[in-house]
């Protein structure tokens, strides 16, 4: 009879249901100026969402205001031990 293969140790199922609670959810907007037609990012604020025009926020690029759009709202998950 042939020896039965040496398989590696699974980890246990706590340790990886743990590393979730570790990481920090990050939400941003990516906000596009009519005007100038640039991008730039900012962090969510409550009550954003896709399409929304934004009167009252001022462009980085032209510093005109009232002309800009929200184009994508996305999150990051990031791992503080590995944060420098």
């Amino acid at each position: 009879m042939s020896e039965e293969p040496e398989l590696p140790p699974l980890p246990a199922i706590g340790d990886i249901l743990d590393r979730k609670d570790r990481f920090i959810q990050k939400v941003y907007s990516v906000i596009k100026c009519r005007n100038c037609q640039k991008k730039y990012t900012r962090e969510f604020k409550k009550g954003d969402f896709t399409f929304k025009e934004l009167e009252d926020e001022k462009c980085l690029e032209c510093q005109k205001s009232g002309n800009s759009v929200i184009t994508e709202v996305y999150s990051e998950w990031i791992d503080p031990r590995k944060q420098k």
